[in-house]
């Protein structure tokens, strides 16, 4: 493992009201800041085999921008209200405003704080997609020299887990950031130092990412959620880095 992780990836449950104006002043005259009402979310898209890429929504609305090519995520953050929210996926229209049926997958009734920070990514085959909802926060403050990482599989079809090594293997000591991650599952996150940080993606007992394609560039002070995809490209996988809302 590297540094000391920081917080395990599950959804923080707060409550939040709307007060208008604040609280008001507290018996040592100060006054305590209104709640937030809204959170922020990016959408990720590792569908397999949905040529026309997905779309997200909220409580049963399109989510607007998140229409998605594979691999991609949204390049701007949403906006989401507090409380109980609803995620779906389905496949997308042609113009990319919304979906053509109906949601192929939902996951339903997930809390949403006031001031949140959260992924949601749409992972597995197009017939059957997964949705995985990740929050962002973590415990502490990075230092500018500092950067928060994290790993998730939604490498569709892969038949063994991963196993994710800080370091490259066969140039120097690697440790152990986290053994067996399976289809759907994170990591947590994990303090490295900003800059080039090298990593090896090992899958069946082998190197399947290594080199230039497993070293991630991080800046200080920002939080990164690193998804396990499998490359059309190729019969192997890669790595995408979705950095968290600003």
């Amino acid at each position: 493992m590297t540094k000391g992780q920081i917080m395990p990836v599950l959804v923080a449950v707060l409550s939040a009201a709307a007060c208008g104006g604040g609280d008001g002043p507290t018996a040592g005259g100060t006054t305590t800041p209104p709640a937030a009402t809204t959170a922020k979310v990016r959408f990720f898209n590792a569908v397999w085999n949905a040529p026309d890429g997905v779309g997200f929504t909220t409580n049963n609305q399109f989510a607007s921008g998140s229409a998605l090519k594979y691999a991609q995520s949204t390049q701007t953050c949403s906006t989401l209200g507090v409380g109980s929210t609803t995620f779906g996926v389905g496949v997308a229209n042609a113009s990319g405003t919304g979906l053509n049926s109906n949601a192929l997958a939902t996951l339903n009734n997930q809390a949403i704080a006031g001031g949140g920070n959260y992924t949601v990514l749409a992972g597995g085959q197009s017939l059957h997609p997964s949705v995985v909802l990740l929050d962002n926060s973590v415990s502490g403050t990075l230092g500018a020299n500092q950067a928060a990482v994290r790993f998730v599989n939604l490498a569709a079809m892969s038949q063994f887990p991963f196993t994710v090594l800080k370091g490259a293997v066969g140039s120097g000591a690697t440790t152990v950031v986290q053994n067996d991650i399976a289809f759907r599952a994170a990591t947590p996150f994990s303090t490295v130092t900003s800059g080039s940080n090298a990593y090896t993606i090992m899958y069946n007992n082998a190197p399947a990412i290594s080199g230039n394609a497993a070293t991630l560039n991080l800046q200080g002070g920002t939080v990164n959620t690193v998804v396990i995809v499998r490359n059309p490209s190729s019969d192997g996988f890669q790595m995408i880095n979705v950095p968290g809302c600003p």
